[in-house]
């Protein structure tokens, strides 16, 4: 089932809305699609505080790590793989 949606209405200047429409037909998608991404990214994801503990979290986290030059080759052994 779709979420429901809500409708809004935001007033560009004319050249602001011609740049707009011209992000959005390069990236093949509608000044509205534009608008909702820019607003989730600026106001709606997560605190960085958030992130900061995750991160936090991760770094405390006792676990075996080889060193780069080892954790790169098993990357790139894995990229092949899949």
């Amino acid at each position: 089932m779709a979420e429901r949606m809500r409708r809004t209405q935001v007033l560009f200047p004319e050249e602001e809305y011609r740049r707009l429409r011209e992000v959005a037909q390069a990236k093949h998608c509608s000044v509205s699609h534009l608008v909702r991404e820019a607003v989730a990214k600026q106001y709606l994801r997560r605190p960085r505080k958030g992130r900061q503990e995750a991160a936090r979290r991760l770094v405390a986290m006792k676990v075996p790590v080889a060193d780069w030059s080892e954790m790169e080759q098993e990357i790139a052994r894995g990229s092949q793989h899949g």
